[in-house]
């Protein structure tokens, strides 16, 4: 897996802080906690969930144009270090999907296709 660039840390407490990372493609904000990054590092590209919900993005009898129109890749922010979009399974085994640059892993995936998702809070450990 490629890293990450800190873009940005602003902390609201001694260890916690709200940390922006670019991926190249997008850039996003998550949670930190026991936070010892600043602002130029490079970090894991591996981010985790507090809770998500996961769902395949389409069915299989859906047609190819439905089918390539659903599973664009997309993250949108809907809350602090909340976010819903698409991403793309890349290790089913281990829970964990890409998404505009981004690997997070997120738990049990309900299948190898573009899923779905809505995540409560996005950290970075």
């Amino acid at each position: 897996m490629n890293q990450l660039t800190v873009k940005k840390v602003e902390f609201y407490g001694d260890e916690t802080a709200c940390v922006t990372l670019d991926s190249g493609i997008s850039k996003i904000q998550v949670f930190c906690h026991l936070c010892e990054h600043r602002e130029g590092d490079k970090v894991e590209n591996l981010l985790r969930v507090l809770d998500a919900e996961v769902k395949a993005a389409y069915l299989s009898d859906w047609s190819a144009e439905v089918k390539r129109q659903k599973s664009r890749e997309r993250i949108e922010q809907t809350g602090p270090y909340s976010y819903v979009g698409c991403g793309t399974v890349v290790d089913r085994e281990n829970g964990i999907i890409q998404v505009n640059g981004f690997c997070i892993e997120i738990g049990d995936l309900p299948t190898e296709d573009p899923v779905e998702f809505e995540i409560d809070r996005l950290d970075l450990w």
